[in-house]
């Protein structure tokens, strides 16, 4: 049936009838999936091609093709079908140019590598439509020149992380000059969208360039307008971009004269609005203005919603440790944090402060006294009352006469607090019992205490009353209950924490051209002062550490291993499902006997790849979370990486293998809509046998079978050489577990979803006997949870995963995976979900991988 649909379709597109051609092409851009792509791909790029076909056939042809392309990426050749996009691009007719600029995007947006010869045709597309010269009318928007094609001329340059060609570069700064330069504000709204999607696209690319410091000064200076203005969308974009261009140092302090502004964005009525400017607020505080900010954040604290109001917390605990001008200031900072926002407060952070306090004696008194001033004051959050009674049952004897105060504020407080904040009462209380053997009536009221608790349930509390009761006794309670030694010197977990905060939008790593000897990568930021050994965080740039071989066992295989311990082997695979009876088919699609199968030029330097393919790592990092991504003979590429839901967080190992520096290294991801990545700061060099880390944070906004591309750019000797790599983030990295998995909700969320492309199936054979317990590994490897017993067959599969991502939060991914129980040498597989591309992807990666 599906040969006898391609030939009736390769029929309509040859015809001369363009109403049969468009309705074909319609037809194949919809319903075709790779078989059609690969049988008709060559009669759609034919007509894309041809001079003779009418714009409208060729409009359609350019559309059909990218869809085409989605599906099955080896119907272009990059070697052929550059040069003839190129020529496309220079097609008069604005609809036929701007279906092949679609085009353009999407085939670049996969692998831009080898289509740098229409960069230039490109910048001449965008000065025509900026000047306007041969736009017809109905290509012209409220006076505006095809906005459509100028925002996608200029997402396609996103993908080129260099321009050489100087005249090219100069054009296209000048075009961009003057888009920022003559950027009004109409009063028509459709006429400032199209103005301003012109605008934040061209500040977007030349973030991306890293043009000079003038231009990105103008634009933080245009940006800085665009936050006061009335229109909330227009708000939000400018504080956007004003996030991202925080990341270039230069640009800080002309950021920071609009910090009075960004503080009243914090009171805006669109919550998306104060999460932009609080955003932008933590990434400009530096050690210059870290007081004033986190004074106006601790201001915010008390009216913030309750929507974001842990994370402003965060935010505030950070930037606190990381730009102390006094461990003084930054002990007062926490404790009013805790006293204002307790309930939001983790652990960590009152765990910092105890930490600090024990171990500076300066601070103890200052600490205890503070924390007794809260009190007094009526703070009854539980954290609060955690660090206050550690604190003034350490150091409480060191505020003359308040002893007997303290212990009646603590009581007070001990009946409605929790067990474990009950237990650092009751050690409070034995240390006040020690220190104060003269004060009879608080004597008695304690040990009254501990006889009470000495008879409760909790048999923690129990244990410490009894003993501090039989402690009280004895001659050694001054010894056991004297000060707590100093605690040892460790990373403060914050830092931990704010290496997996995930930022919205990020500014890739600063592209170099050749001629700008100066801008080989982004400077890092302003110093600090480090009173809290803070100069090492996954911010800043992880230094060089000389390669040792701690193993043996590396030593024997290969010595310049960088990334030895990161294969990937095959994962465990969980216990077999139990035997169920014989039963209906609950599926309701039969049982394996209706199953059928059908027959059917170099360098003396290039690289030289070494133990393995590209292919097969991506391939294995697609359904495991470390391993190797490249190795050739001067550099090792290594990833681990851990996915929390729509959150993710890679490290990507860069390790050196020559025996000389890596010099002027770039690492850039072009953006793409389905994902937003933050990449961490690049070392420009590397050491010789030396590896270094580089930080990166996804979140996934949308299903999508785009890949994030890698690129890496580099000199060994003083000869540059570039990888084009592919990230391996995929759907299925962000399926999540789903527990306790009900039978009546899983057939009826099954039987709910009819037929393609929701639901699909495939037939396949195999060599050598399925190894069940290995597949079940390989489906629990995918993210999802097998479910054992649902299906009546033990030689079944079914497994159940949650998808998750910004844009619709969870979608259910359900399998089943039939296996012929006599030959065991063939199988069938069928994906549902409401979603049909995660239906189809999910199939692909396990048929990919079986």
């Amino acid at each position: 049936f599906v040969r006898l649909v391609i030939n009736t379709m390769q029929k309509d597109l040859v015809s001369r009838d363009e109403n049969w051609q468009c309705m074909a092409l319609t037809a194949i851009a919809n319903m075709g999936g790779r078989e059609f792509a690969e049988a008709l791909s060559g009669e759609v790029l034919k007509l894309l091609l041809s001079s003779s076909t009418r714009t409208v056939v060729r409009k359609k042809a350019a559309l059909c093709v990218l869809r085409l392309f989605r599906r099955n990426p080896d119907i272009i050749d990059v070697n052929t079908f550059a040069l003839k996009i190129g020529n496309l691009l220079q097609e008069r007719d604005l609809g036929v140019l701007l279906s092949s600029m679609s085009l353009l995007c999407g085939v670049v947006s996969v692998d831009s590598k080898g289509y740098e010869v229409v960069i230039p045709k490109v910048v001449g597309v965008l000065e025509r439509v900026a000047k306007g010269i041969d736009i017809p009318q109905d290509y012209t928007y409220y006076g505006i020149p095809s906005p459509w094609l100028h925002v996608k001329a200029l997402r396609v340059l996103h993908y080129f992380p260099v321009i050489e060609n100087d005249n090219v570069w100069t054009k296209l700064s000048e075009i961009l000059r003057r888009t920022i330069s003559s950027a009004p504000i109409d009063k028509n709204t459709n006429k400032n969208n199209a103005l301003h999607a012109i605008l934040f696209e061209s500040i977007s690319l030349m973030m991306h360039l890293n043009m000079d410091s003038e231009v990105l000064a103008q634009c933080v200076t245009l940006l800085g307008k665009f936050v006061s203005i009335k229109e909330p969308n227009i708000r939000y974009l400018g504080l956007e971009n004003m996030s991202r261009l925080s990341l270039v140092p230069e640009m800080m302090s002309t950021i920071k004269s609009h910090q009075e502004q960004i503080v009243l964005s914090l009171h805006d009525p669109d919550i998306s609005i104060r999460r932009r400017a609080l955003d932008l607020l933590y990434r400009m505080c530096d050690s210059e203005n870290s007081h004033e900010v986190v004074d106006q954040l601790l201001n915010y604290l008390t009216t913030a919603d309750f929507a974001i109001r842990e994370e402003l917390a965060l935010k505030i605990a950070i930037l606190s440790e990381r730009f102390a001008s006094s461990l003084k200031w930054y002990v007062d900072v926490i404790i009013s944090l805790i006293d204002k926002a307790g309930d939001h407060v983790s652990d960590e952070v009152w765990y910092r402060v105890v930490q600090i306090v024990t171990n500076n004696e300066d601070l103890q008194s200052h600490a205890a006294a503070n924390v007794l001033q809260k009190l007094q004051d009526g703070s009854s959050h539980e954290t609060m009352l955690k660090l206050s009674s550690y604190i003034l049952g350490e150091f409480g004897q060191l505020l003359q006469g308040s002893e007997r105060e303290i212990f009646h504020i603590l009581k007070d407080r001990m009946g409605s607090a929790s067990a474990l904040t009950k237990g650092l009462i009751l050690s409070a209380f034995a240390k006040i019992e020690t220190r104060n053997p003269d004060d009879a009536e608080v004597i008695e009221a304690i040990k009254e205490i501990f006889r009470r608790y000495g008879t409760i349930p909790d048999a923690e509390l129990q244990q410490r009353a009894v003993e501090y009761a039989a402690l009280s006794g004895m001659k050694e309670a001054a010894t056991v209950m004297a000060l707590m030694p100093k605690f040892p010197e460790r990373e403060s977990s914050l830092l931990k924490l704010m290496a997996a905060e995930t930022a919205e939008n990020s500014l890739p790593i600063g592209r170099a051209r050749a001629s700008d000897k100066d801008a080989d990568a982004l400077p890092s930021a302003g110093q600090s002062n480090d009173l809290l050994g803070l100069e090492d965080t996954i911010e800043g740039t992880v230094p060089v550490v000389p390669l040792e071989l701690a193993h043996p066992k590396a030593a024997q295989n290969d010595p310049m291993d960088l990334l030895e311990g990161l294969s990937v082997s095959e994962p465990a695979a969980p216990a077999p499902a139990s035997v169920q009876p014989a039963a209906s088919d609950p599926f309701g699609i039969g049982g394996f006997s209706d199953l059928t199968v059908q027959n059917d030029t170099s360098t003396s330097l290039q690289p030289q790849l070494m133990g393995g393919t590209l292919e097969g790592w991506y391939t294995k990092l697609c359904v495991a979370n470390k391993g190797v991504l490249y190795q050739d003979q001067f550099l090792q590429i290594g990833v681990k990486a851990d996915f929390q839901k729509a959150q993710g967080r890679l490290v990507l190992f860069l390790g050196n293998k020559h025996a000389g520096e890596l010099s002027n290294v770039v690492l850039s991801i072009p953006p793409i809509p389905s994902y937003r990545i933050q990449v961490g700061n690049v070392p420009s060099a590397i050491a010789a046998q030396a590896q270094v880390q580089v930080p990166i944070a996804v979140s996934c906004v949308e299903p999508s079978l785009d890949v994030p591309k890698l690129q890496v750019v580099y000199q060994v000797e003083g000869q540059p050489l570039k990888l084009d790599l592919q990230l391996p983030l995929i759907p299925t990295k962000f399926f999540s577990p789903v527990q306790n998995i009900d039978a009546n909700s899983f057939f009826g969320a099954w039987k709910s979803i009819p037929s393609a492309p929701l639901k699909l199936q495939q037939i396949l054979k195999c060599e050598d006997t399925i190894d069940i317990s290995r597949v079940q590994g390989l489906v629990g490897s995918v993210g999802f949870t097998v479910a054992q017993g649902l299906d009546p067959s033990p030689n079944n599969i079914v497994g159940v995963g949650a998808f998750n991502c910004e844009s619709s939060g969870e979608t259910m991914v359900m399998l089943r995976l039939e296996v012929d129980p006599n030959t065991k040498k063939q199988y069938r597989i069928t994906v549902a979900s409401n979603n049909a591309l995660l239906t189809s992807s999910t199939k692909e990666l396990l048929l990919k991988n079986l």
